[in-house]
């Protein structure tokens, strides 16, 4: 399919595809808090500023330490115990690491088409920003474009039909709430 491009009821032009997947790259989310937790992402990719961000850690010593600290830290362990073995990055294992992926690739030249079409919305700028949507069946996809597209005219929320919403990333700065000194005001939001 080709290319759409749309310009949101607040200037933005946002291009809008629709691609094919291969079997094995559908990514649906589970029903429920995390399709909910999608689509309260949406409503803020499409607003006119990020959504503002209250960091709930900032008083807590030590707060920036995460479960993914931990987890790193047991990975680079773990590969320190690997390496300890032996061949872990000598040129014994670098080859062997490429024969293996030439017989991969010999094997199993491509992963064949499924009946799942990705639609993509991203917005055009510095500051990447995009929602995809997955659909079953062209002539499904064809009305999720559509959809989509008349959604973002509008300045509606675009919830095409059929489509389940996959993913949604705003990697613009967020806006941090910073009072006035005596006015009372949100600094970033004129």
């Amino acid at each position: 399919m080709h290319t759409i491009v749309v310009p949101d009821a607040m200037g933005v032009r946002w291009k809008v595809r629709a691609r094919r997947l291969r079997r094995g790259e559908s990514s649906r989310p589970r029903p429920g808090p995390e399709a909910d937790s999608l689509r309260r992402r949406l409503a803020g990719v499409l607003a006119a500023h990020p959504l503002v961000i209250h960091d709930p850690l900032r008083d807590v010593p030590g707060g920036w330490r995460t479960p993914g600290d931990r987890a790193d830290v047991a990975l680079r362990a773990a590969r320190a115990e690997f390496a300890a073995h032996g061949a872990f990055g000598t040129d014994v294992w670098a080859v062997a690491q490429l024969a293996r992926l030439i017989r991969d690739g010999l094997i199993r030249p491509r992963t064949p088409w499924s009946g799942t079409w990705r639609v993509e919305a991203a917005a055009s700028g510095r500051i990447r920003r995009w929602a995809h949507w997955e659909v079953e069946g062209m002539g499904a996809t064809e009305r999720a474009v559509t959809s989509v597209v008349t959604a973002l005219e509008a300045g509606d929320l675009p919830e095409p039909r059929g489509a389940v919403l996959v993913e949604v990333v705003d990697q613009r700065p967020p806006t941090r709430v910073r009072r006035s000194a005596g006015l009372g005001r949100v600094a970033g939001a004129a």
